[in-house]
């Protein structure tokens, strides 16, 4: 479940009455399990303790939750700092190391903070603009909708790009794929994933998005097709090796993928690590 998905629920849970807590990791160092992106929502619902999300598993978390069923019942909202090494070091009994601070916000009637955390997220979110609405896109959509993208699905055929089909993605646009690109705004946040159902539309869309400035441009397809669609934009575009060099062609992280499914989380892997390399997480930098 992703953070807005968790807020979300927050949101639901105060329209609803029922009282709940979020903890939001405020500051990390050393080797914590997560960073500031982690939230975790608990509650008490026909007197059972819930939650969903994570800030890390294990005992930081076990001792995160404990504290945060404290605080709901005390109706109070709290910040604690964690040291992460063994007690003999004054810590909670963990080896890893390193500090983590937490916010243990109480969220009873209080929709603004909810909304100004939503509004944090999307902010800071990217789009993936998915030209195509086959069996790949269709898995596609739904691994990067859990993992914190939002999808807009392209293709010239509605009854493939309708959000019955990709309920999860945040926009849909039955268009022409030469003209469609008059009506998008691709910055440097974004990404593009080609998955048309053919060489001519791939072309055309690969031909267009090397005229962006997007932070990702990956098309699928053997080696071969993707030799002679760039010996054609060389022909055509005046294209170069240089600028061809931006495709992430074939897409996806090479796991020996076959299935739709597969092929759809080699892709999601290479967003997510292309992501975390733009943002320069602490697990990239180590």
């Amino acid at each position: 479940m992703n953070n807005k998905q968790i807020l979300d629920k927050a949101l639901e849970l105060v329209n609803n009455g029922i009282e709940s807590l979020l903890i939001k990791i405020l500051e990390t160092s050393g080797s914590a399990p997560r960073t500031l992106d982690a939230f975790m929502l608990v509650y008490i619902e026909d007197d059972i303790k819930k939650n969903i999300g994570t800030i890390g598993g294990g005992l930081l978390e076990f001792e995160a939750l404990e504290y945060a069923y404290e605080c709901l019942s005390k109706k109070e909202t709290c910040n604690k700092k964690y040291n992460l090494t063994p007690k003999d070091s004054g810590g909670i009994g963990m080896v890893c190391g390193g500090n983590v601070e937490m916010s243990f916000i109480y969220l009873n009637n209080n929709k603004n903070t909810i909304y100004d955390l939503k509004k944090e997220i999307e902010d800071k979110e990217n789009n993936v603009y998915i030209f195509g609405a086959g069996h790949v896109s269709f898995d596609l959509a739904e691994v990067l909708y859990k993992v914190g993208f939002n999808c807009i699905i392209i293709d010239d055929r509605e009854e493939f790009a309708n959000k019955d089909r990709f309920p999860m993605a945040s926009s849909i646009i039955v268009d022409n794929y030469e003209n469609v690109f008059n009506k998008i705004n691709i910055t440097n946040k974004d990404y593009i994933v080609i998955l048309t159902r053919g060489h001519s539309h791939d072309y055309i869309v690969e031909k267009n998005a090397l005229k962006t400035n997007a932070a990702y441009i990956g098309m699928i397809g053997s080696k071969n097709k993707i030799k002679t669609l760039h010996n054609k934009l060389k022909e055509e575009e005046n294209y170069n090796d240089e600028m061809l060099s931006r495709v992430h062609a074939p897409i996806g992280i090479a796991i020996g993928a076959e299935s739709t499914e597969e092929i759809a989380i080699s892709i999601a892997a290479e967003l997510i690590l292309i992501r975390a390399t733009i943002e320069n997480r602490r697990k990239i930098r180590n």
